[in-house]
């Protein structure tokens, strides 16, 4: 009776209430009810869980007593310092050696063009490729003791880790060289280091160091450029006492092979630059350390791929890089856009940065770089910029033509003459308008998010002349300065 009386002290009322409730509903409801319970249920057993972090975050390191060192970390057990994790591998370059030996020779290094399979290169090639660019290099007057440092100004692509592993093969030192800063620090680096060759990615990249070292006494004496290359820009650094010539005509003059010692870089922040050297050991203490504390969580094999995004002029990526190729995992280097959002199903996606999304006279949010992207794929279009502000109820853009594909594109059309006629031409500015019209419908955009009107821009959009960030992004409010009087004249001519 007493244990009756409890359970009946402990009902609560909203309980019959809610049963009550439940009762009355259709059929089709709580059946409804229950798929959605055993779903969720279902989700919650198979979600993926989350990492568990291998040490207490908040006590990751322990004092060593008697030591040079002051503490340790957690997961290192014992207070031996640890300067490598495999035996055979104490270098940078033994790093790659293993890599080699332990992929038994598969693909090392991949990239691809837009709308291209990737191609790829083998661990062999990539250590060919190296061993013969690291010697010609020698054989150019650069050695360990005396003209050791190897400028490389340049995005992220197999080249790039082929021209790093070509200065450790030798003990040459590479020097990342990285325009966020603008040409005076470059400059700086440049005579800090008494850098006397500069590999570079595109032409652009070898102008540009060709503006650092103008009109005054530099250190410069060649000049290797990855890509393809004009007369004009030899005959232009010829000027300058500067040898242009192209990566592959380096790796084809070749010389003997001379032992390894060390491996430095530069590594700058804020401010005029600051030279950071690190030694092999460095490096790869820090790669046995990153080894140590994920080899629980992470276990590369010959399946996985590093997608390198990360400049490779940070030292992080080249950590994760060499940690992936000394496991013989292949590192692909994507040449346009990676993804197009954070997921693959556009849950989730990247629209455009906070600051730049502005609103319209009539209150629509406008992101201008969504809107950009979509135009760009017009084939006639280099580059665009739409603009839009508070004070107008529509959007206008500046469009640079593609000087390469304008040609056959507007021959179809009937359209002819130079290149300087054609950006006058009203007819080819209507049938470039039509066609990124055309783009944005396919594409969803709303009609207040299409441009009303463009004009077209002889000149391309360049680093030099201010409109883009050394990153090669667009200088949003340069832009608009820039291009005020013809923006005020399509507006006029809309409201007319």
């Amino acid at each position: 009776m007493q244990a009756q009386d409890l359970i009946r002290h402990l009902r609560i009322p909203e309980l019959d209430d809610l049963r009550q409730y439940v009762r009355s509903l259709p059929t089709n409801t709580l059946m409804g009810m229950g798929a959605f319970a055993a779903i969720t249920t279902y989700w919650l057993a198979t979600r993926p869980k989350a990492l568990k972090p291998p040490c207490d975050l908040h006590m990751q390191s322990v004092e060593v007593q008697g030591s040079r060192y002051a503490r340790r970390s957690i997961l290192q057990h014992g207070d031996t310092y640890m300067t490598y994790y495999y035996k055979d591998a104490q270098t940078m370059y033994e790093f790659f050696l293993r890599g080699l030996r332990v992929s038994n020779n598969g693909p090392c290094l991949g990239s691809r063009k837009p709308g291209k399979p990737y191609k790829w290169l083998l661990y062999k090639e990539v250590a060919d490729r190296a061993e013969f660019a690291g010697s010609a290099l020698l054989h150019r007057g650069h050695s360990q003791t005396g003209d050791k440092y190897i400028g490389i100004f340049a995005q992220n692509r197999p080249e790039w880790t082929i021209s790093e592993l070509a200065c450790y093969t030798y003990s040459l030192v590479a020097v990342p060289l990285y325009d966020t800063l603008g040409t005076e620090a470059i400059s700086y680096i440049i005579d800090k280091a008494t850098i006397s060759t500069v590999i570079c990615d595109i032409p652009d990249k070898a102008r540009l160091i060709l503006d650092c070292v103008s009109g005054r006494k530099h250190s410069i004496t060649t000049i290797v450029i990855m890509g393809n290359f004009d007369r004009e820009l030899t005959a232009q650094a010829q000027q300058k006492g500067i040898e242009v010539l192209s990566l592959k005509e380096l790796e084809d003059s070749n010389s003997l092979r001379e032992l390894m010692y060390n491996f430095f870089f530069l590594f700058f922040s804020t401010g005029s630059p600051k030279g950071a050297m690190l030694t092999h050991g460095n490096v790869v203490s820090n790669c046995s350390a990153f080894i140590k504390i994920t080899e629980g969580l992470l276990k590369p094999s010959p399946q996985d791929v590093l997608i390198s995004f990360l400049p490779l002029a940070h030292m992080f990526e080249r950590v994760v890089e060499v940690r992936c190729i000394s496991h013989r995992t292949c590192v692909c280097v994507c040449v346009c856009v990676c993804f197009t959002g954070s997921l693959h199903n556009g849950t989730l996606k990247i629209i455009d940065r906070k600051k730049h999304i502005f609103k319209l006279a009539q209150g629509e949010y406008i992101a201008p770089e969504k809107i950009e992207n979509i135009y760009i794929r017009s084939d006639p279009v280099a580059q665009v910029f739409v603009h839009g502000d508070s004070l107008q109820a529509c959007l206008v853009g500046v469009v640079v033509p593609d000087p390469d594909f304008l040609p056959r594109w507007v021959k179809k059309r009937g359209i002819e003459g130079s290149y300087t006629e054609m950006c006058k031409s009203k007819e080819l500015k209507n049938a470039i308008l039509e066609d990124i019209i055309r783009l944005g419908k396919e594409a969803g955009l709303k009609s207040f998010e299409q441009v009303r009107d463009i004009a077209l821009h002889m000149e391309m959009f360049s680093v030099q002349n201010g409109l883009l960030t050394p990153t090669l992004k667009a200088k949003r409010t340069e832009l608009r300065i820039h291009f005020r009087e013809q923006i005020d004249q399509l507006y006029a001519k809309i409201k007319m």
